[in-house]
């Protein structure tokens, strides 16, 4: 008959927060994350932590660690032994890890809405310099039209001066272009050319402020299509920050599912916003249980395993290798 296993541990509003856990815990002595970690690289703990979203680790960080704390601190002298490879000061470690997961991620998302304002802003400019300056080549087309006449060869010249507005550049090119057949109007100084220029208005100020508005144009695109400076938190410092908590969530579950299997009354710790990470084995375990039958040691298809608990547990949980997902 398969173990009776207890069911999840449950949670409600008056758990306490992170912080609160770790002003009752305190703060992790030096050295301790860096001993922990060691023989493992960076690269391994980005590649851990790219699977999953930071906000789905922290909100099993937060229920589990919880109930890890709750689960100790009433816990009889019997009950902790049961719970070896759990302690108070890994619990501190891993709190004050979770604590610097949710700054990370809190600098990363106020970056990205920071910058996500601060292109709404330049976009707006860009419209705004964009319709203005539309506007004022369509005037100066006129106003040059008026003042090359009526010659086949002059409107010809106009059209191809005055060019498109399908980008930024294209419609600055124009009004650049449209300035320079200005200019070239206004040195002429006498004949009917020069008639027809002061008879629009085409003087040189005019000249100049199609130049200028050509140019803020110009810079104005420029601005919009650069890319901000890189944010102080990057996906990979998350990454990173990710795979860490994961390698100290994966020990403090696993502890409680091992002392779960000898004292039913001590809580699983059931991930659940990161549960397709977690490989859990006593799934395994119940159902080889039951589908053995009756038929005792001798059938068990395994020499030696004729106990109550089946196989060893490094043969049969997949959690187990060091280079297995977490």
């Amino acid at each position: 008959m398969a173990k009776p296993i207890s069911p999840p541990e449950e949670t409600d509003d008056n758990d306490p927060t992170l912080e609160s856990l770790a002003a009752r815990l305190g703060k992790p002595e030096p050295g301790i994350l860096e001993a922990l970690l060691d023989g493992t690289t960076e690269s391994q703990l980005v590649e851990r932590g790219r699977q999953i979203a930071s906000s789905r680790v922290l909100t099993d960080l937060r229920r589990l660690y919880a109930t890890a704390h709750a689960c100790w601190s009433g816990a009889s002298k019997e009950k902790r032994e049961k719970l070896r490879g759990f302690s108070p000061e890994l619990l501190a470690l891993a709190v004050e890890q979770a604590l610097a997961l949710e700054r990370l991620l809190e600098a990363h998302e106020s970056a990205g809405q920071k910058k996500d304002a601060a292109r709404a802003t330049t976009d707006a400019a860009l419209r705004e310099r964009l319709s203005r300056a539309l506007l004022l080549r369509d005037q100066a087309y006129e106003v040059l039209r008026g003042v090359a006449g009526s010659g086949k060869a002059a409107r010809e010249e106009l059209a191809q001066a005055v060019g498109t507005a399908e980008d930024p550049g294209a419609l600055a090119r124009g009004l650049t272009q449209l300035a320079a057949l200005g200019k070239r109007y206004l040195a002429q100084k006498k004949g009917p050319l020069a008639v027809r220029a002061k008879l629009m208005r085409l003087d040189q100020d005019y000249v100049e402020r199609l130049e200028e508005t050509g140019k803020e144009l110009t810079q104005a695109a420029k601005t919009a299509a650069a890319r901000p400076a890189g944010q102080k938190v990057t996906s990979g410092d998350l990454d990173r920050a990710d795979g860490i908590n994961l390698i100290l969530l994966e020990q403090i579950v696993r502890v409680f599912e091992r002392a779960n299997e000898q004292d039913p009354s001590i809580p699983r710790l059931v991930p659940i916003a990161t549960r397709r990470l977690f490989s859990r084995s006593t799934r395994k375990k119940a159902t080889e249980t039951s589908g053995g039958g009756g038929g005792g040691a001798a059938g068990s298809g395994s020499a030696g395993s004729g106990g109550a608990g089946g196989a060893p547990p490094d043969e049969e949980d997949p959690l187990e290798g060091d280079d297995a997902v977490v």
